[in-house]
């Protein structure tokens, strides 16, 4: 299933990055479409500027040749010259002639006319008109009258009209000649066919459409896939396609279902009265890839997405597992101590009721050395089963806190009667006879009941609480007992209360055991962890987890670690002294760390037995750093002056990351337990690790696995490149007597 959730992962990701891609794809193609019709768009405005400024600048020349001027210098009237003829009229020919040949097969008629509106001389299309000419008469031409409302040296070039002298659509450049009468006696024009302008415009490859757009009634006056023929409309008026044209600016870029086009608008003066447009139109790409919202990206990226929502979904799922699993009780099945505290602490931040009892099984020991193990494993399943059938409320909860040891957590069971009924039917469920290997084993229960919010309004309080009635039950065998004040004051010797915890400090009842820390490269011993015990003088000898926990909601902890401290730092001076300079580590809380005169118990504590700082490691959890972080880091950044390293201890088990942990100077980090339990198993874990030593090495940091217990889990983690390792595989922990200082032989199991 893991390997499914792989495959999907990778798939969906494969799809969403090949959608982006095919994407990116066509948009670039987009671009470059984009690209090329601007090029082209501007070519083509281009030429259609430079065609009509030529032009002016062909009239202007013209206007300006003596030819014109003379004519109108000569004796006699405008009429007896014409009809005298002589070499004078010859150059005003030849004058028009010249822009014939300038234009060839593009021109109309080019024409000296008087400011009557009277033709002086006309040249079509390189023949020379005769002087009775019914078209003689120029006045009423669209270029005459404003042709005469210019300056002297300017030309007007007209809209398209229908050239009466050739039939065919033409724009007229017309411009007046200067006599120095102050007022001009005529002008000279020439047309200029519109299928010229069509040709300048024209693609030869023909890729390309090229329409000019009157920008004022939005028709294509110019189509360069369509001649203009004679004696039909201009362009194509019926052509509305392009109307829109009217409304972008310059640059601007459109699509429609088959052509992506590109505007330029052409230049205009007051000389040209023509507001038009160039538009270069490509067809644009087609098919499932032709943009990234076609149909193939889009099915693509779907797809993709679809593969990773299922992917996550199937993510989440292994991660609730996982999350149910990391608690529960792996035996049982039940919630284990992890999973009661939290459901405790959201019932009590929600204001509710809570009643919790807490249950010792009275003589299971003896079915476990009696009956095996296996007998003691079976025995505790059936009655976890046996104490959950005895709840009665959905939101009643049963939870292992390890060994014999259970806990129930009952809501809406404050009154006296309800909590009563709740102990006996707890335990008749423990009472009942369990068969075992052919034998009818009996067990007892001591239980003790504390109530909330009246016995603690928290789950420390509350268990130390169900602890204290607990022993009392156990001790008066009462069966049960509910929690009242007056227990407190009565001696327990199995509770790691304040004040008999202080006394423990002061009589020297705490022993430390030494945990060796080995090298995975050459198999030495690098440090040795000082573990606390308490050699209770009836109890025995009590774990951290007996003792620890109350100590820390007591304030004793700061004793503890001050006692534990110098025990260790004693130890590291014997082993100086007989020539081993090995390193102890010493466990501290956040009490500790945010306590500012930690620092100076450390260096007299070293001071005292004439120890460097290297001789100490300080060992923390991810929640002691994150307790107070900026106290936290103060107190550990002088530390690190003094040459003492810092560890995280449990490192994944809590909440903080590799790169918030470089505000803090630490430099050897402990991975936690329960991951590199699962290295050689569950894949998750595998990768978190490997993540983990490759950062913890990026960062400087020594990486350290804890709970190394087979030989295929220490093969794992040589292979990973983790630096050190700590284990019962390696080591039991055990007084410093029984430490074993070469541990190399250890690595060739």
């Amino acid at each position: 299933m893991r390997r499914f959730r792989s495959l999907l992962l990778a798939f969906g990701i494969v799809a969403v990055m090949c959608a982006i891609g095919a994407g990116v794809l066509a948009e670039r193609t987009r671009e470059k479409l984009d690209h090329d019709l601007t090029l082209a768009a501007a070519h083509r405005a281009t030429a259609l500027n430079e065609y009509f400024h030529s032009a002016r600048a062909v009239a202007s020349i013209t206007s300006h040749s003596s030819a014109f001027a003379d004519f109108y210098d000569a004796p006699r009237s405008r009429t007896d010259r014409m009809a005298r003829g002589g070499r004078m009229m010859d150059r005003v020919v030849e004058s028009l002639r010249y822009l014939d040949a300038l234009y060839p097969d593009s021109m109309g008629e080019a024409a000296f006319v008087d400011r009557s509106g009277a033709v002086n001389a006309r040249v079509i299309r390189g023949r020379v008109a005769p002087a009775d000419d019914p078209l003689a008469d120029e006045s009423g031409q669209p270029f005459f009258a404003p042709a005469f409302r210019q300056l002297y040296g300017k030309v007007y070039q007209s809209r398209p009209y229908v050239s009466p002298a050739i039939g065919e659509w033409v724009i007229s450049n017309a411009t007046k000649i200067d006599t120095g009468l102050g007022v001009s006696p005529a002008l000279v024009h020439f047309e200029v066919t519109v299928e010229s302008l069509r040709l300048a415009a024209y693609d030869p490859d023909g890729r390309q459409r090229v329409r000019v757009v009157d920008l004022e009634t939005g028709s294509v006056v110019v189509d360069s896939t369509t001649p203009q023929v004679q004696g039909e409309t201009l362009g194509a008026s019926a052509d509305r396609s392009l109307a829109w044209v009217t409304e972008r600016h310059d640059g601007a870029h459109r699509s429609d279902d088959v052509w992506r086009h590109a505007v330029r608008v052409i230049d205009t003066s007051g000389e040209n009265v023509n507001h038009w447009a160039v538009v270069v139109s490509m067809a644009k790409p087609t098919g499932a890839w032709a943009s990234p919202y076609s149909y193939g990206p889009v099915a693509l990226l779907v797809i993709g997405l679809i593969l990773l929502v299922l992917s996550a979904m199937g993510f989440v799922a292994k991660n609730r597992s996982s999350h149910r699993t990391a608690r529960r009780d792996d035996l049982t099945g039940l919630a284990n101590r992890l999973a009661v505290r939290e459901h405790v602490e959201t019932e009590l931040l929600g204001g509710r009721e809570l009643t919790v009892l807490l249950l010792d099984l009275d003589r299971f020991k003896y079915v476990n050395d009696a009956l095996g193990h296996h007998a003691g494993d079976e025995l505790l399943t059936v009655l976890a089963q046996r104490l959950t059938e005895a709840l009665r409320e959905p939101a009643d909860l049963v939870a292992r806190l390890g060994g014999d040891e259970f806990v129930v957590i009952a809501s809406a069971t404050s009154r006296p009667e309800q909590v009563h009924g709740l102990c006996e039917r707890v335990t008749k469920a423990i009472i009942e006879p369990v068969r075992l290997g052919g034998l009818d084993v009996t067990l007892g229960a001591s239980i003790g009941v504390a109530i909330a919010p009246e016995h603690g309004r928290d789950y420390g309080t509350l268990l130390q609480h169900a602890d204290i009635a607990m022993y009392d039950a156990k001790r008066r065998r009462t069966g049960w007992q509910i929690y009242h004040p007056a227990l407190a004051m009565e001696e327990r010797p199995d509770l790691a209360i304040d004040a008999e915890l202080r006394r423990a400090i002061e009589d020297g009842q705490l022993v430390l055991h030494y945990q060796p820390t080995v090298d995975l490269a050459s198999g030495q011993v690098t440090a040795a962890e000082a573990l606390v015990r308490w050699q209770h003088p009836r109890r025995g000898l009590l774990a951290p987890s007996h003792f620890v926990p109350f100590a820390e909601v007591t304030g004793s902890i700061r004793l503890m670690t001050t006692a534990v401290l110098g025990m260790a730092l004693a130890q590291a001076a014997q082993w100086r002294a007989a020539g081993q300079d090995l390193p102890v580590a010493v466990n501290v809380s956040a009490h500790d760390v945010t306590d500012p005169g930690f620092v100076e118990r450390v260096i007299e504590a070293l001071a005292a037995r004439d120890l460097p700082g290297t001789s100490l490691v300080i060992e923390l959890t991810e929640t002691g750093l994150l307790a107070d972080a900026d106290a936290a880091a103060g107190v550990l950044q002088r530390l690190t002056e003094l040459g003492i390293r810092v560890a995280v201890d449990d490192f994944g088990a809590g909440y903080a990351s590799l790169p918030y942990l470089r505000r803090f100077p630490v430099s050897v980090l402990k991975l936690d337990s329960s991951i590199v339990q699962g290295l050689t198993v569950d894949a998750t874990d595998a990768a978190l690790v490997r993540w983990t030593v490759d950062m913890a090495h990026s960062l400087g940091i020594t990486c350290v696995a804890e709970g190394v217990e087979d030989a295929t889990t220490l093969a794992a983690l040589e292979e990973l490149g983790c630096d050190q390792a700590q284990g019962f595989y390696l080591q039991r922990p055990g007084p410093a007597a029984d430490l074993q200082l070469h541990q190399s032989t250890v690595l060739t199991r």
